[in-house]
């Protein structure tokens, strides 16, 4: 798997050629993401603008989702919080979301994924001749996904040896390699921002849930649905 960071990541990924692109923006909007859609929400529809998400909400009845440097804009319904989102009904529902830096990696599309879907990317990935993972940037603050990238990599090769996923994900986070990527997201630069700012409760979602949320959000046309959803 190759790794790439930021927009300008996602650049050099399209000059690449083909391979599946794995969008990490585990702190926190690939995270959210998974969360609503685990919970039932429709479809996310990721806009890179807040005036415009407010106006898409309004036009759809959406429920919009916005964050500007961890913290919820004013005027969205929710910030971008999976911990907050799973305590809201979603069965059903279209969320429009903006965040500070994983909107613009997402576009073009590719598969979403956090630490809470790590064992459903990481076998959707385990044998694809070539993955590229997406990590939202700044190059120097995203450590982060860097490690959950890692984490996803390190299921996959687990994976391929002939673990099923759930034998994987236990060995995974079980392990000292396992633990410690997924300390390196506590203790990443987002990850002590977001506990400053009184989010501790995601962070320490994302850094003991793995796969806990089994679901592969797949975002495509400007949209994102579960892989199921587009059979």
């Amino acid at each position: 798997m190759r790794y790439f960071v930021g927009p300008e990541g996602r650049d050099a990924f399209l000059k690449e050629g083909d391979g599946v692109p794995v969008i990490v923006d585990v702190l926190r909007a690939t995270s959210t993401i998974v969360t609503a859609l685990y919970r039932g929400a429709e479809k996310v529809i990721p806009v890179k603008d807040y005036d415009e998400a407010l106006a898409i909400g309004r036009r759809l009845g959406a429920l919009t989702v916005g964050e500007r440097n961890g913290i919820r804009v004013e005027g969205f319904a929710h910030g971008n919080s999976p911990t907050e989102l799973s305590r809201v009904p979603l069965e059903g529902k279209t969320i429009v979301m903006v965040t500070t830096n994983g909107t613009r990696v997402m576009a073009g599309g590719g598969i979403i994924a956090s630490t809470l879907n790590a064992g459903v990317v990481a076998k959707e990935l385990a044998f694809v001749p070539h993955a590229y993972l997406l990590a939202s940037g700044p190059p120097r603050k995203s450590d982060e996904d860097r490690c959950a990238a890692g984490m996803i990599e390190y299921i996959a090769g687990k994976i391929r040896a002939g673990s099923a996923v759930d034998e994987a994900v236990a060995s995974a986070v079980s392990d000292a390699e396992g633990k410690q990527l997924l300390d390196g997201i506590r203790h990443s630069g987002s990850g002590e921002k977001l506990t400053r700012y009184g989010y501790r409760a995601d962070v320490d979602l994302v850094c003991t849930a793995v796969n806990e949320y089994p679901v592969l959000p797949v975002y495509r046309n400007g949209e994102i649905r579960l892989a199921r959803d587009r059979e």
